[in-house]
């Protein structure tokens, strides 16, 4: 009984995988064109703009490849469910391990990144509260 259900699953796991990984593709293309067309948007500000933007677009990169990611791994996660071969299953790990150095390290970027905001952002308050209160 397992024999026949296995073979009518594969031809629609393929599908699906196939279909998995296609809107990977999708999302690191659209994620690249974005970040290309951000990129020359800034190319004419000043340069402490152009650090903070060049940043921003970075990490908004960086997020739709560990989407793509997220896809790939599911989608060698269906791959591994019908033929549990060592090669699949190696694949798979070491996807899943880049994922979670990826996820770590861009968690960090996000982090510092969020906070060099607030730091500029906080400047930014203090200078304008400084300066209406030399005003009064």
């Amino acid at each position: 009984l397992e024999q026949p259900l296995e073979h009518l699953l594969v031809p629609y796991v393929n599908y699906l995988t196939f279909g998995i990984d296609v809107a990977a593709g999708i999302i690191i293309a659209i994620s690249a064109f974005i970040a290309l067309i951000s990129f020359f948007k800034i190319l004419f500000k000043p340069a402490k703009e152009q650090t903070i933007d060049k940043e921003t677009i970075r990490l908004r990169l960086a997020r739709g490849m560990l989407l793509a990611l997220d896809f790939e791994v599911g989608s060698d996660i269906l791959k591994t469910i019908l033929v549990p071969s060592i090669t699949e299953l190696t694949i798979l790990a070491v996807v899943v391990g880049i994922r979670i150095v990826l996820s770590w390290s861009l968690s960090k970027e996000i982090d510092r990144h969020s906070a060099d905001l607030e730091g500029k952002g906080k400047g930014k308050e203090s200078i304008i509260r400084d300066t209406s209160e030399t005003k009064q």
